[in-house]
């Protein structure tokens, strides 16, 4: 029925725009970086490089082992050598060919169903179609016999995973089609010649309407054309040749209603013989012989195939809705069996995770908590052998699925606090505090050194989320400082909350600066109304915040300026050092960064929201308040504690037994800090009462105290306790 309403050519027509319409519409995945950004979903298991999304040596050596760890060491090195550039070579034009023979061979099918039709080619496929098949056959099956064993190893691995499963479909529907391939155009061509040949022997009186199309003159038979049920033979003629009269009309066929629109009559056939008349009995059959039947079935077939294949290829490339093959791999056996049990145990752990992309993406405890190492590890809950956990996850694993977040974060101070805190309150191991008020204190937010014994972490080294911490892979700082466990928020580390239990107090009160500032009001004031999670990617001024955070400064991408995980960019000045300086000539972390570059970006995150004049109003006044600091407070007190030392009227022995020691030591880590700080994020009432204005009390006091030590001569032991002085 519906042949009849809609032609053969218009419905293929029809189904091919259809396909290629919906194969546009449908979004490119990338395996990139800037995809990551954009999208919020990580790269796991698929381990590309920033540039060129090739595979590195791990992740390949990952496929070829049938996505298993551990690794086999055999397998790590066949796949190292296969990333030579030599190979790689290979892969680049083995994958060209093999996509050129595919589309090649795949166009013909579709060319034959659409634009010929499979009953044209009734006695046989001509030489050259017959040459381009077996080539692009050839060529498929040598390019795909290699890049199949590039990714397979072993034979189980066709039937461990999805994509293995569809690559094993795909080849056993290819060898299928090139068998019907090879066995239409060598047996069937030849049977179909013998066919047609029979034909094209019979007597003119023979011709009926039904095989009136053997004589088309193709492959050196009969060329004939009926005008007015008169059978014309135009075999001889040079405007026929290949049974084509310039293109437009096909010997084979009646030509009667085609005459009357040429440019010259029925005159023109008195030049060619006249071989009698169609006979107009009626055929009983079709027409069509055994052979041509059963080489249309087999046309049909391997079109059905093409679709089968391209429906493979489509499975791996973008994922089926729903699982073709359920997992069996001891690895996702353990993380459902992590899931299910924490679920009980703890289920504030199991509602963080399940809030998270962590688990819109499949990413189950075990992604993150599974380690190789033995010493790193602890089995002493797991019933899934040989799956160890590892109880302290660290930026390295983090590193599998953002790697361009964790070198960022390797290069920042945050990663590195526990060093600068050991460099500039070198005291902290001088009668200043213990181990216990470290532990409780300091460590909670620079993070110390993490001590495993037997595969736990040690008592006193652990809970440990320091942003400097030290872990026992190498690898320093904690991703979940920021992005708390286990729903690891964007949104949260978006908002000032994040930073505040650490940078708060007297030594560095950010979070009061910034609640006191503009900024700081217009968050509390209409914050619960932004856009914290962005389905593009970015987080843009004036369409998702109205004021900037933390994060929207020091973190976040803004115009031309990229995002980073590195805190220590954007930064001019160092204004939690004694003298202020810039960031590369901070002696305990230098800065690999040019502070005049540093202050562009941070501009032009400024200007996001403020005139240029503005923004460079407000570094100018930074830079006085720092020189101020310097000039006024901390070069003249620092000049005073020296001299007092040179002079011996303070002791060396150790720090903070004399009270002048502890007021030098507030005046720039206290007063001083909050001054500059106070200025550099506009809080008034911290540049001043909280900062200059104390600090005017504070050198007061060692001005006082100097002279008081001077009245009393060289220093004795006046003091037998830290910071407390003996009845006088």
């Amino acid at each position: 029925m519906i042949a009849r309403l809609f032609p053969r050519k218009i419905l293929y027509f029809t189904l091919t725009l259809v396909i290629i319409l919906t194969g546009m519409l449908i979004p490119f995945a990338e395996a990139t970086d800037q995809y990551a950004e954009r999208t919020g979903k990580g790269c796991i298991f698929c381990h590309r490089e920033s540039a060129g999304g090739q595979l590195k040596t791990t992740g390949f050596a990952f496929i070829k082992n049938g996505y298993q760890y551990p690794i086999p060491e055999r397998i790590l090195i066949k796949a190292e050598s296969l990333q030579s550039p030599f190979h790689k070579v290979i892969r680049f034009v083995f994958g060209y060919l093999h996509l050129i023979a595919a589309v090649i061979f795949a166009g013909t099918i579709f060319y034959i169903h659409i634009f010929i039709g499979p009953r044209q080619l009734k006695s046989g496929i001509p030489k050259g179609e017959r040459i381009l098949g077996v080539s692009c056959m050839a060529v498929l099956t040598v390019t795909g016999g290699y890049l199949t064993w590039v990714r397979i190893e072993r034979w189980e691995q066709f039937f461990n995973h999805s994509f293995g499963l569809m690559l094993f479909i795909k080849i056993m529907l290819f060898l299928i089609m090139v068998g019907i391939g090879l066995t239409a155009i060598t047996i069937m061509n030849s049977r179909m010649r013998k066919e047609s040949s029979a034909v094209s022997s019979g007597h003119p009186e023979e011709i009926t309407p039904d095989n009136l199309e053997q004589f088309n003159g193709t492959s050196g038979k009969a060329a004939y054309i009926v005008v007015e049920n008169k059978v014309y033979d135009v075999s001889e003629s040079a405007k026929w040749k290949e049974g084509r009269h310039f293109g437009k009309h096909q010997a084979g066929s009646d030509l009667t209603s085609r005459l009357k629109g040429a440019p010259h009559g029925p005159e023109v056939l008195e030049k060619v013989p006249q071989v009698g008349e169609i006979s107009r009995a009626k055929a009983k059959t079709s027409g069509l012989h055994p052979g041509q039947r059963l080489f249309i079935k087999m046309a049909y077939i391997n079109l059905v195939i093409i679709f089968l294949i391209l429906a493979c290829i489509s499975i791996w490339r973008w994922d089926f809705p729903w699982p073709i093959l359920p997992e069996r791999r001891a690895e996702v056996s353990a993380g459902a069996g992590c899931i299910q049990c924490h679920q009980e145990k703890s289920p504030g752990i199991f509602h963080d995770w399940q809030e998270s992309v962590h688990a819109r993406l499949g990413i189950d405890c075990l992604k993150c908590h599974q380690e190789e190492d033995e010493d790193l590890s602890s089995q002493s809950h797991l019933k899934y052998d040989p799956v160890r956990v590892a109880v302290v996850v660290t930026p390295k694993t983090c590193a599998g699925c953002h790697p361009k977040e964790a070198d960022q974060y390797s290069r920042s101070k945050h990663a590195h606090t526990w060093e600068i805190m050991w460099k500039i309150d070198y005291w902290l191991n001088h009668d200043m505090n213990n181990q216990v008020e470290r532990t409780t204190g300091c460590y909670a937010c620079h993070g110390s050194v993490v001590e495993v014994s037997e595969g736990s972490p040690l008592p006193g080294s652990w809970p440990n989320v320091g942003v400097g911490r030290r872990n026992p892979d190498g690898t320093s700082g904690s991703c979940s400082s920021c992005h708390t466990r286990h729903r690891f928020s964007v949104m949260e580390a978006r908002k000032p909350e994040a930073c505040d239990q650490c940078h708060l107090g007297p030594d560095h009160p950010q979070i009061e600066i910034y609640n006191e500032s503009k900024h700081g009001t217009i968050y509390h004031a209409e914050g619960d109304t932004w856009n914290w999670e962005t389905d593009d990617g970015p987080w843009k001024a004036g369409r998702d915040f109205r004021a900037p955070t933390c994060a929207a400064c020091h973190m976040s991408a803004a115009e031309d300026v990229p995002g980073t995980h590195d805190v220590t960019e954007r930064l001019s000045w160092e204004t939690q050092a004694p003298l202020t300086v810039r960031p590369e000539a901070f002696a305990p972390f230098p800065a690999d960064t040019d502070w005049r570059v540093e202050r562009q970006k941070m501009k032009r995150v400024c200007s996001q929201c403020h005139s240029d004049r503005w923004t460079d109003d407000h570094f100018k006044n930074l830079d006085d308040v720092v020189q101020n600091y310097n000039e006024l407070y901390y070069q003249p007190a620092k000049t005073i504690i020296d001299s007092l030392y040179g002079e011996k009227l303070l002791s060396r022995t150790r720090y903070f037994d004399e009270p002048l020691e502890w007021e030098f030591y507030e005046l720039w880590h206290h007063e001083g800090r909050r001054a500059r700080m106070g200025a550099a994020m506009m809080a008034p009432d911290y540049a001043w009462w909280h900062g200059f204005y104390e600090l005017k009390h504070r050198f007061a006091e060692i001005q006082k105290g100097s002279e008081s030590l001077r009245k009393r001569g060289p220093f004795e032991d006046r003091y037998s306790i830290p910071g407390r002085m003996k009845n006088e």
